[in-house]
């Protein structure tokens, strides 16, 4: 038991340097004696607890991911929501520290493309089979009209996050806006218009984003 602590205890501190790293070096331009001048550590020990950098990065990501997948089945369970409400707080009001804002940030910079695409892989493949939980769920209370909730709640993240960085490019002239996003969803959802409409969608995002810490 002991052993298992300490174990998890160094580990833990290693990610925490190397993120703290990651975020102001960027990813590309830490090396591994880096972390090990950071921890206090030999060599050794660091390949005891991890096979590489690379590893250590993913390790860094899954802990975003697998904090962001709490949430989602957390809402998933939830019964006083309905199947659009839940996606619409999954999608656009996670609970964000400083720690993640930064995180996220520091994503967007070229040194960091590989961890930027390693998050939205991990997000793609843990999280996003519970946004089809959800999207089939709508369908089932008449919500929206999807053949395919997995492959749609895909194109969603993944669609949505590249117009996303594409609009961030220097000198582009992509613009994507919260309404842009909101049309998608429609689009892509099917979502029944008797039921609700896209402002009152556009009302809800923009609130929840207003009321994030």
């Amino acid at each position: 038991m002991t052993h298992t602590k300490d174990f998890d205890q160094k580990r833990s501190e290693i990610l925490d340097c190397a993120q703290q790293l990651f975020i102001s070096k960027s990813y590309e331009l830490t090396s591994v004696n880096m972390i090990l001048k950071e921890v206090g550590i030999a060599k050794g020990t660091f390949y005891y607890y991890f096979n590489s950098k690379e590893e250590v990065m993913d390790a860094v990501i899954m802990r975003i991911v697998l904090k962001d997948l709490a949430y989602a089945k957390e809402i998933l369970a939830r019964k006083d929501l309905s199947a659009l409400e839940k996606l619409l707080t999954t999608l656009f009001t996670k609970p964000e520290t400083d720690e993640k804002k930064n995180i996220v940030k520091e994503l967007h910079q070229a040194n960091n493309a590989l961890m930027k695409q390693r998050a939205l892989q991990r997000t793609i493949e843990l999280i996003c089979p519970i946004y089809a939980e959800i999207i089939a769920e709508g369908n089932a209370q008449n919500e929206f009209s999807s053949s395919q909730p997995l492959a749609d709640s895909q194109f969603l993240v993944a669609g949505v996050q590249s117009l996303l960085d594409l609009s961030n490019l220097k000198d582009s002239k992509i613009e994507i806006k919260i309404e842009n996003i909101v049309n998608i969803l429609f689009t892509v959802l099917n979502i029944n218009q008797n039921n609700v409409d896209q402002q009152t969608i556009l009302n809800k995002i923009k609130g929840g984003n207003n009321n994030e810490n």
